[in-house]
């Protein structure tokens, strides 16, 4: 076979999703005469196999091919695709960062303007919103793909291009005229014949995500089946793995947690095995489900691994709060935040509702209200029941800690009916609990126990635990523990003897006895047993 018989076979696996087919074609044909396409051709077989040594290889080889036959288009087009993959394997963004630059260097003279100028501003949109955090550019850059791909009569470009665009506009709050967007992008990039499949893909998984964000589960529940038979169709792990991640943790949320369960395990295998610097999200959606599940110390590792995510130091923070420590709350929430450009609303949620709950509980009203102010005005802007019925709840939590129980008996309603509404089974939930404790406190024992006994059995039926609940007064006395009499507390709610705590401990029977009658003071207590039964409320078992 020669070599441009080995090149056309190889397009033609390509095309039919015959991966291992296509890499030993495009093998024969760099033997017989490396060329830029053979090596690209190499490149793309490798990618589909999440193959990082051969993929990037064979693209490096191909960017010095095209360069030597003096195609700087095709340069520029792997240099775009270099970007991608140093992102994906690796989370090099400096490395990708210098692969546009240098595409775009090599497309400065080349005219008319082609499909691979879109390509670059597709990967430089993409490169914006999730390294730079710069929505307004990324949004700009996907805009000109779009057109430029209506003009060259390239579906692939305007597909993802209205995809990219559409979840730049949910991403700041414009979730309307976003979704309208995404889902024409989803209808091209099932309905159209699109020349790569990555395309199509691409488009869909954008629109789970901005769905997940917003609480529309309806319609991540729609276009996940579609995603998920593309992925297998063409055996995409990488791709099945950020959208089932997404869709797991829709699932988690309207409360069928045992295909949640599947759903996020295998999306996290996935992403691990082919993609792992991209396995940071499903990571913190699983530590996010497992802290629910009451299974805290695996929650907390898969927070720990999933590093500098913002989803991860939010999940570390409301583990923090329920245990306790408000203080390393509110700086897990100003973490997370730091990280997140101010104009991505949906991304800024999660960290402000936690700095809402964390403030409160330190007493601090003034800090809690203003940014509770922030995730009001987000939740308007946003506007979906699911997103609102959240922000109720934070209202419901600031107005208690004010002491105003009539008005967090009327924000704790209005969030159990938004969040029944958007099938949001968990935080419902969590809702009746703290609109149970507001009935109570208003004298009104009998709608209250109502309301705790309904909570109880949907966390029952997910198969949840009860969280941690201690009130403002009593967070703030716990912070006035020391780190030894919180590990003395642990042990003595674990059923240990002051002389056995001293013997773990390598310390004095008087010393702990000492700790123990500090901690009784600190918060009040009567007893050593009050203080154990103290600890079992705090969640610091």
């Amino acid at each position: 076979m020669t070599a441009t018989q080995s090149l056309s076979a190889g397009h033609e696996a390509l095309r039919r999703g015959a991966w291992d087919e296509a890499r030993g074609h495009f093998e024969a044909a760099v033997e017989i005469a490396p060329s830029g396409g053979a090596w690209e051709g190499l490149g793309w077989a490798g990618w589909w196999l999440s193959d990082e040594q051969l993929t990037l290889g064979a693209r490096e080889r191909a960017y010095r091919a095209y360069r030597a036959e003096g195609d700087a288009a095709g340069a520029a087009r792997v240099a775009a695709w270099l970007s991608s993959d140093h992102l994906e394997f690796r989370g090099d963004d400096a490395v990708a960062r210098g692969w546009l630059e240098r595409g775009h260097r090599l497309l400065e003279d080349v005219v008319p303007e082609g499909e691979d100028h879109g390509w670059l501003a597709l990967f430089e949109a993409s490169y914006a919103m999730n390294v730079a955090g710069d929505l307004d550019r990324a949004a700009a850059l996907a805009v000109e793909a779009a057109a430029l791909g209506r003009a060259l009569a390239s579906p692939d470009l305007e597909a993802v291009g209205l995809a990219l665009e559409g979840i730049t506009h949910v991403r700041r709050g414009r979730v309307e005229l976003g979704m309208r967007l995404l889902d024409e992008a989803s209808v091209m990039a099932r309905g159209e014949e699109l020349r790569l499949p990555i395309s199509q893909g691409w488009a869909l998984c954008y629109l789970i995500s901005a769905c997940e964000g917003v609480g529309d589960f309806p319609r991540a529940t729609q276009w996940c089946e579609a995603v998920r038979a593309f992925s297998e169709h063409w055996g995409t792990r990488q791709m099945l793995g950020i959208c089932r991640s997404a869709y797991g943790n829709v699932l988690a949320t309207n409360g069928d947690w045992a295909a949640a369960e599947l759903e996020l395990t295998g999306a996290v295998g996935d992403l691990e095995d082919s993609r792992p610097a991209m396995a940071a999200g499903g990571l913190a959606r699983l530590g996010e489900l497992r802290a629910r599940q009451g299974r805290l110390d695996e929650a907390r590792a898969l927070f720990t691994r999933a590093g500098a995510h913002p989803r991860a130091f939010v999940g570390l923070g409301v583990l923090a709060l329920e245990a306790g420590d408000v203080a390393a709350a509110a700086d897990a929430a100003e973490r997370a935040l730091r990280r997140v450009p101010a104009a991505s609303l949906l991304d800024r949620l999660p960290a402000v509702e936690l700095l809402v709950r964390a403030w409160a509980a330190l007493g601090e009203l003034d800090a809690a209200t203003e940014a509770y102010a922030e995730l009001e005005q987000t939740a308007a802007a946003l506007g979906t029941p699911y997103l609102r019925g959240r922000a109720r709840l934070a209202a419901g939590r600031l107005a208690a800690a004010r002491g105003d129980h009539e008005e967090g008996r009327r924000a704790f309603e209005d969030a159990v009916d938004l969040l029944v509404e958007s099938a949001a089974a968990y935080e419902a939930a969590l809702a009746r609990l703290e609109l149970s404790d507001a009935l109570a406190a208003l004298g009104r024992g009998r709608p209250a126990a109502a309301e705790r006994q309904a909570a109880r059995a949907a966390l029952a039926a997910l198969g949840a635990r009860e969280p941690a609940r201690v009130s403002a007064a009593e967070r703030r006395a716990l912070g006035e523990l020391t780190p030894r009499e919180i590990e003395i507390l642990r042990l003595a709610a674990q059923g240990l003897s002051d002389a056995e705590i001293a013997e773990r401990l390598v310390l004095s029977h008087h010393t702990v006895h000492r700790h123990v009658a500090n901690v009784r003071t600190k918060l009040r207590l009567p007893s050593r047993t009050a203080a154990v039964a103290y600890a079992a409320r705090a969640g610091l078992l």
